[in-house]
């Protein structure tokens, strides 16, 4: 049985709960409430988060909220549940009804417009119905109920067709859940076979400008843990509020074509161009990585290095810029309620088995640092890892609650100018910051980001800084201005779109 979803986009709505998350969109920046059954305030939420919709994007899709539900909830029994906004008006799809399951299932058949499987009943509640939903970006775009399986009694199947049978143009990755479970399927994300691609490029004056953004993550699966991901989500949202049509792609999913512009964030790894698009590339990190002649394949090359823009300019035939990287402002902010955190330095980076520079100072110098992050066990003394992933959207929280955030770079980054994502976000999110040395630094933040460029000098400026609150927040005060007035995405996203423009009525030049 396929739920008939014609009229799942309005102005309001609600997701089905996957992953114990009650999320959907509401009106811009406003508040929503979660009720129960007597009409008592669980939790509530602001509606000011990026939400990529895969068809009909509103004019503004910072609208999408998340709220956990509490674990007073997760008892397996069915509970009623309301969605409002704040003047007590139900959102679309509330009140309903939620039961957390145990039920498990796969999938084990993918086709151009369909993912079908199986699920096992929860074992204590084997006849209730199981409900399936199927999501694109943060969009469902499929709702089943699973049937019975005659070649299986203890099994029920399930066939998710998409909306109206149509393929959302450039989108592959389908997450397929169970409602009330804690995760996805096994087997999930379902990868849909390619579309046949685009033959001509021309685009029709009413459509919107398509775009692919190409990160270096290997797979969606994984996507989360790259600081990429994110950075290519929050652009995308940017572009997104200008009426283009925005798509990341990981790896896996490079090969995909027939779009109007394709954005590489070059990283570690190389993109072979689309010769039918408009190809752009935002080199962010790893200079050391390009190959010879790689540069001319794109119509223009932004360098997230002033320095490293006017090396590289005299190199290629294609057009070079400078464009530092960015955050977004709606994400990264000063927490309504900082968290009560110890008076230790913070750093929040994944170790790859190696010391980052900073880390090490701290280790040496005997500095009590807090470290969140992957990787360093066996690296340092396990006293000083706290934890090894805070999620990008707690992330500003914690910039912005602890009294020292500590920031590197990699040595190639240093040497050429390519300012770390971090100055920008933990900036705007209210951060002191000490830094190691990097070129350009003063030419962006001026003295309001703090640089140490030994431990012993480390050590001394915690130790000040920690002791004079005033002249730390003097210096967030200024970075914050800083970035807010010329670094987010909103400026980045003005800038690649006018690149898109003059480009795109240029006549094309073949990729080398």
């Amino acid at each position: 049985m396929t739920i008939d979803q014609a009229d799942f986009l309005s102005q309001a709505g609600l997701d089905p709960v996957l992953g114990h998350v009650v999320s959907g969109w509401a009106s811009p920046d406003s508040t929503v409430m979660l009720l129960d059954a007597e009409g008592a305030k669980l939790a509530t939420a602001v509606a000011d988060r990026p939400r990529q919709f895969i068809r009909n994007p509103p004019l503004n899709d910072r609208c999408g909220f998340r709220i956990a539900l509490p674990a007073s909830l997760l008892d397996g029994a069915e509970h009623s549940l309301r969605v409002t906004t704040a003047t007590g008006e139900d959102l679309p799809g509330s009140p309903f009804r939620f039961r957390a399951t145990a039920a498990r299932g796969g999938i084990d058949q993918v086709a151009d417009q369909l993912v079908a499987g199986f699920v096992e009943p929860d074992p204590a509640a084997p006849e209730a119905p199981v409900k399936l939903a199927a999501v694109m970006g943060d969009e469902t775009v499929a709702l089943a109920i699973a049937q019975p399986d005659p070649a299986n009694a203890a099994r029920r199947r399930f066939v998710l067709l998409l909306n109206g049978g149509e393929r959302p143009a450039g989108h592959r990755i389908l997450h397929v859940g169970i409602i009330g479970a804690a995760g996805h399927l096994e087997a999930s994300p379902a990868i849909l076979p390619p579309a046949a691609p685009a033959i001509l490029r021309l685009r029709p004056q009413d459509r919107p400008i398509s775009m692919a953004i190409k990160i270096s993550a290997p797979n969606i699966r994984v996507a989360n843990e790259w600081g990429d991901y994110h950075f290519a989500r929050q652009l995308g949202a940017a572009l997104q509020k200008r009426g283009w049509v925005v798509r990341v792609d990981c790896q896996d999913e490079w090969e995909r074509r027939g779009d109007d512009v394709a954005l590489a964030l070059r990283g570690r790894h190389r993109y072979r161009v689309d010769p039918q698009a408009v190809n752009l590339m935002w080199q962010i990190s790893h200079p050391d990585r390009v190959a010879d002649g790689e540069m001319d394949d794109y119509d223009h090359i932004f360098v997230a290095s002033d320095i490293y823009a006017k090396i590289l300019a005299p190199q290629t035939r294609a057009p070079v810029s400078a464009l530092h990287q960015a955050t977004d402002a709606s994400v990264f902010h000063p927490p309504a309620e900082p968290l009560p955190l110890e008076q230790t330095p913070l750093f929040v980076g994944n170790s790859r088995k190696e010391y980052r520079t900073l880390v090490k100072w701290c280790v040496d110098a005997g500095i009590d640092v807090a470290v969140f992050g992957s990787l360093w066990e066996g690296v340092i003394p396990e006293r000083f890892i706290r934890g090894r992933f805070i999620s990008n959207a707690e992330l500003h929280q914690w910039y912005g609650s602890c009294g020292v955030l500590l920031n590197d770079h990699w040595d190639t980054m240093r040497d050429f100018g390519f300012l770390s994502n971090r100055l920008f976000d933990a900036s705007a999110a209210g951060a002191f910051i000490i830094t190691d040395a990097v070129r350009g630094l003063s030419e962006v933040f001026g003295d309001a980001v703090e640089v140490a460029r030994d431990a012993d000098e480390l050590k001394r400026k915690i130790s000040y800084y920690l002791a004079n609150p005033e002249a730390r927040a003097e210096k967030v005060a200024r970075a914050r201005r800083i970035v807010l007035d010329g670094h987010t995405f909103d400026h980045r996203a003005e800038t690649i779109a006018a690149a898109y423009h003059r480009l795109s009525a240029q006549p094309r030049r073949a990729a080398s």
